[in-house]
């Protein structure tokens, strides 16, 4: 007797431990944010398509993010309970539209807003709330449930204290019943006049809900005490009142954090509450499962119930030994309490474990500096007097310099590794950066977080820009940035870098305002063999088509070698779907990159990262010839964007300093810029084998601008 008593006081303190361990778990778990939950954006699928990835792509993702085109249809998955909230992008503006269910539950509801407006607030944009006034006058059914199963639990409690768990006669069996039958009416009869719903079918299906948790309840606590006795009770009083805590705390399942958003639907309160969801309107509801943990538990409670009275009845006749129905008790009830504690106890282990990570943040909130005056702008030398402007602690140097035009009449400018002052967040020396360029005015944008605007990956890995390119839609415009992402070997010398393969970074920049970050895609693993092309090192956008431009090289060709070039193409849309890519062979466009064929050999070929642009139909490549040491500046000439190029006479020349160290390299062209007949605006980027040059001036790591004419 002394041992038993000890055992079960053990048991007793264990269950207490796993109560406690559960109860504070789930006051984390219900910490009020979302937990995967269903929503649809609507917009265009340029837009919406990189959004949706990113969002999905979160660690810790708060919603299941997909994507329509119409709004009609996302608003009847709205009304079908399908889905908690629909986000309608309104590109025109920086304002879009969150529509909510009037019947959502309030704690979700304030959830759904609140994280849609964090990512709204990522990319620079609000979000005006629909239908949420209805949503916050609901009520919670979590409450209603759980007092019908406390009321059940209860009653079976009382019962079994009193006469026991078996019923000793069919008339007490029947009393049993009929007691259960009648607490469960008596609630039932409450919810039917305190929840208020209309029509009246609505009350009649909350009221028998409402019934049908207290007979559940009650039903297995008369399981739990046959099988355990008080331990049973113990145990039942865990997953039917302790079970359900972390759903009452955080008002709604999508709000819980695994495993307590999978197992609380489970218990007798979170099927209640779903069920009564469903039966008020369209809610997100699993009807089997919920069938399941109602019907399932009051079955089983009848079952046990009616085999206990007869079991009851053959000891006291004695067709089994008298002792055979406590045996059978302390049997099943050891292995009950024993899987009940470790299975809770190592799921909420778990839990603990795998819930410690921080969730991965969107991209951060872009913004512009103060705008720097540069005066008028109709010549060539009013650039490079830009060019030489200080004041501006943001972009105090930087190479590239890639422009493409906006349809308001501004243009972005993309830099490669851009010096800054060290006051400015995010480090002096940063991968890349944008200028916004307007009348009489330059911005420089800046992400929130400060660093590079296409930020650094987690490894360290950059994105050197090489070219862009502007897509007008209705009201935006759509900016894609072809960059190589850079991992650096040697921080001490200027060519101490290596390129892992091309990624395409996508920019929406509303009429008027401020480019704002959508999506990355790495193109391809990260492989260093200067043979695979790097895709975008120039690109063009002609009619529905976006070609992309790749440049390579046969390995250790020396830094005088120049590059091959090859070509595909791909809608705008789907520019960074590799898988949408296609490549010219020199007879047709293949899915193959290998079938790419070159336009341009790399003997006597051109840089790394060059300008391809088509103006009188003639389409132009334009370079220095043979990359950084090489000194020819030269057009390659053909009559449609998949060659074959052939090259022209030279027209300039941009050696690279010898005696003071000073590298000039990437010219680039700029169509769009100040146009004249027969002729083109280039720029070329300027460097020093000695970084501390460029440190204690960063004017001479600055663009500079020059005018050539065009082959006739």
């Amino acid at each position: 007797m002394p041992s038993r008593s000890w055992s079960h006081a053990a048991i007793g303190v264990v269950l207490a431990l796993v109560a406690l361990t559960w109860i504070l778990g789930s006051q984390a778990a219900g910490s009020g944010e979302l937990h995967r939950a269903p929503a649809l954006i609507v917009g265009p699928d340029v837009v919406t398509a990189p959004l949706v990835e990113q969002i999905n792509a979160l660690e810790d993702a708060h919603f299941v993010a997909g994507a329509v085109s119409e709004l009609p249809r996302a608003e009847a998955l709205l009304e079908e309970g399908a889905v908690v909230g629909v986000l309608e992008m309104r590109l025109s503006s920086t304002r879009d539209r969150l529509l909510l269910a009037a019947d959502h539950r309030p704690a979700l509801a304030a959830a759904v807003t609140q994280e849609v407006a964090r990512i709204e607030a990522s990319h620079g944009r609000t979000a005006v709330v629909s239908s949420a006034e209805d949503a916050a006058t609901g009520a919670s059914f979590a409450r209603l449930t759980f007092a019908a199963s406390l009321a059940g639990f209860a009653l079976a409690c009382l019962v079994s204290l009193i006469w026991g768990p078996f019923a000793r006669s069919r008339s007490r069996l029947v009393a049993r019943l009929a007691a259960l039958a009648a607490v469960a009416a008596t609630m039932g009869l409450l919810a039917w006049l305190l929840v208020p719903s209309e029509p009246s079918t609505e009350r009649l299906g909350v009221a028998l809900v409402i019934a049908a948790a207290v007979v559940a309840a009650g039903a297995t606590t008369f399981v739990y005490e046959a099988f355990g006795g008080l331990l049973g009770l113990g145990v039942g009083a865990l997953l039917t009142v302790i079970g359900p805590l972390p759903l009452l705390l955080a008002g709604d399942r999508l709000l819980l954090a695994q495993p307590w958003s999978a197992a609380v639907p489970w218990t007798i309160v979170g099927a209640a509450e779903s069920l009564l969801w469903a039966v008020t309107g369209p809610g997100r509801t699993d009807l089997v499962q919920t069938v399941l943990t109602l019907a399932g538990s009051t079955i089983l409670g009848a079952v046990v119930l009616v085999a206990g009275q007869r079991m009851v009845r053959r000891v006291a006749v004695r067709e089994v030994p008298v002792d055979a129905l406590a045996h059978w008790r302390r049997t099943l009830g050891r292995v009950i309490v024993g899987t009940t504690v470790l299975a809770v106890g190592a799921t909420t282990i778990a839990v603990i474990w795998f819930d410690r990570g921080v969730p991965t943040p969107l991209v951060s909130l872009a913004s512009t500096t103060k705008c720097v005056p540069s005066g008028p702008v109709t010549t060539v030398a009013d650039l490079n007097r830009i060019s030489d402007l200080r004041g501006e602690p943001a972009m105090q140097g930087g190479d590239v310099g890639a422009s493409a035009p906006l349809q308001d009449g501004r243009s972005v400018w993309v830099f490669g590794d851009t010096l800054r002052d060290s006051g400015v967040a995010g480090g002096q020396m940063v991968r890349n950066s944008m200028l916004l360029v307007e009348s009489g005015c330059l911005r420089v944008v800046l992400p929130e977080r400060g660093g590079a605007l296409i930020p650094d990956r987690r490894d360290g890995v950059g994105y050197w820009p090489m070219s862009v390119t502007s897509v007008r839609r209705a009201g935006f415009d759509l900016v894609v940035i072809a960059a190589q992402r850079v991992r650096t070997t040697d921080r001490s010398s200027t060519f101490g870098f290596e390129a892992l393969g091309p990624s395409i970074a996508q920019f929406v920049v509303p009429a008027g305002g401020v480019p704002q970050l959508l999506s990355v895609t790495d193109i391809g693993p990260d492989d260093a063999d200067v043979r695979r092309p790097m895709w975008g090192a120039a690109a063009a956008k002609v009619g529905g088509w976006l070609y992309l431009y790749g440049t390579s090289r046969e390995p250790d060709a020396g830094l005088g070698a120049g590059f091959a070039l090859r070509v595909a193409r791909v809608a705008p849309d789907h520019v960074d779907r590799p898988d949408r890519w296609r490549y010219w062979t020199g007879a047709g466009w293949s899915a193959r990159a290998g079938a790419a064929t070159e336009l341009i050999g790399a003997d006597d070929g051109v840089s790394q990262t060059l300008s391809v642009f088509t103006r009188g139909g003639r389409w132009y490549a334009f370079s220095k010839r043979d990359e950084v040491l090489g000194q020819d500046l030269v057009f390659w000439t053909a009559d449609s964007p998949a060659g074959p190029f052939a090259p022209q006479p030279a027209v300039g020349v941009l050696p690279s300093g010898t005696a003071d160290g000073e590298l000039r390299y990437m010219p680039l062209a700029h169509p769009e810029l100040l146009p004249e007949p027969g002729t083109v605006v280039v720029s070329y980027s300027r460097n020093n084998t000695d970084a501390g040059v460029v440190l204690r001036d960063p004017l001479r790591y600055r663009p500079k601008f020059i005018r050539v004419r065009l082959p006739q």
